[in-house]
């Protein structure tokens, strides 16, 4: 797990600041991203720019990218196994910016991860967006994602103690069917 984030984050980010980043799992290994909340000035029109695509190239395959504000979370695979990300901004305002964690799994899970991140009822309610914007849950959440074998290991109270019924059954769902399709 790690995590990307813009300069001085939380505080607001340098004007004409150029990140670049790359993550390059090991082979067989696939990228997972949850981006929390963003927070981008609107009024340069576009100025400041959040891109992750699977290189440096503008033709690239793109996996993300925006120059806006959002405080509702998204979860999302990379379109490609490496990912290159570049964060940009111009002298005329500055933000929050963000910090995104991710985490590499097992492409062998990728089926899984998949149906988890683009059912809606990860996002439907504000205890879910919560659980996706905060450290602690996140690192749990991810421990789980890149081994989901782990869904297992967890005790019933300490998962309860955790999260939201809603969100425990989401997971334990999609997990139990992906690991005991047949049963």
């Amino acid at each position: 797990m790690g995590y990307i984030e813009s300069p001085n984050y939380p505080g607001d980010y340098p004007a004409n600041a150029e990140c670049v980043w790359h993550i390059s799992p090991p082979p067989k290994r696939r990228i997972l991203i949850v981006v929390p909340e963003i927070f981008l000035p609107s009024e340069d029109e576009c100025g400041d720019v959040l891109v992750m695509r699977k290189s440096a190239s503008p033709t690239s395959i793109t996996t993300y990218e925006t120059c806006q504000t959002y405080e509702r979370p998204i979860a999302f695979t990379s379109r490609s196994r490496k990912l290159w990300i570049q964060f940009k901004s111009n002298e005329a305002n500055s933000g929050k910016g963000f910090q995104v964690p991710y985490v590499t799994y097992d492409e062998d899970y990728q089926q899984l991860i998949e149906d988890i991140v683009r059912d809606g009822r990860l996002y439907a309610s504000e205890n879910h967006q919560e659980i996706l914007k905060d450290k602690k849950l996140i690192k749990a959440l991810f421990d789980v994602l890149a081994h989901p074998q782990n869904y297992f290991k967890v005790t019933a109270q300490e998962s309860k103690e955790m999260f939201p019924r809603s969100f425990i059954k989401l997971l334990r769902s999609k997990v139990s069917r992906f690991l005991r399709p047949y049963k």
